[in-house]
């Protein structure tokens, strides 16, 4: 029975991944900008997540709430166009390999991404290390060099001597500056913040990826 059910668990893992694969070209023929949200199990990735795109996916505190990869469109009026965000499954601590290849279909959007939402749990004590968690399983699954924007969550469970003097600013990350905004998905304090850094982010991004027309290109190579 045990040798059923991990068949069948495969057998739904390989469709779960040219599923991915099919949607991952439809948008890439639809230039769409790609945003995953990753962190720690429960920071509140879902909740965020409902909270931009109006959605209703499973949030709730519990281990691995997320387990598939969850997709939707969101408008960024700021920017003038929409882009795709995917909420994906939450990281823990000493990530087994066996569950990466298990979750392979879902983290697989987040290697995909053009941009890396990194929530955080801002009223955990030990979300320093949490994060770093997290930085390891992307460098485990080839995602470490795409940027991130840190969005540190759950503001109003922060006690008030805690709450920081302001909502964005940045946080070095290995060694390097990331932006961060501080924000409350329950009680949408930061989250009009959040839209806008997320629609400059993304005009920038796509302003150096669209070619200049007034550049004139060689026809033939040498």
């Amino acid at each position: 029975m045990i040798g059923d059910a991990i068949k069948r668990t495969r057998e739904r893992l390989v469709k779960l991944k040219r599923q991915r694969s099919t949607q991952r070209r439809q948008r890439e023929r639809r230039d769409t900008f790609n945003i995953s949200l990753v962190g720690y199990t429960n920071a509140g990735k879902s909740t965020i997540f409902n909270a931009l795109v109006k959605a209703r996916a499973y949030a709730a505190d519990q281990l691995f709430a997320t387990l598939d990869t969850t997709t939707r469109q969101l408008y960024l009026g700021a920017a003038g166009r929409t882009v795709s965000l995917s909420d994906t499954v939450g990281f823990i601590r000493d990530l087994p390999h066996g569950l990466v290849d298990a979750f392979q279909a879902t983290l697989q959007e987040a290697v995909e991404a053009d941009l890396l939402l990194h929530i955080v749990d801002s009223s955990n004590f030990e979300f320093p290390e949490q994060m770093a968690q997290v930085q390891r399983v992307l460098q485990e699954i080839g995602a470490e060099g795409i940027p991130q924007i840190l969005v540190f969550n759950k503001l109003d469970a922060v006690d008030f001597d805690r709450r920081p003097a302001v909502l964005e600013d940045c946080y070095e990350v290995e060694g390097r500056m990331v932006p961060r905004l501080f924000v409350s998905a329950r009680s949408g304090e930061g989250l009009d913040g959040l839209r806008s850094t997320l629609s400059s982010t993304v005009l920038a991004a796509v302003e150096t990826m669209t070619p200049d027309p007034t550049i004139e290109l060689p026809s033939e190579l040498p």
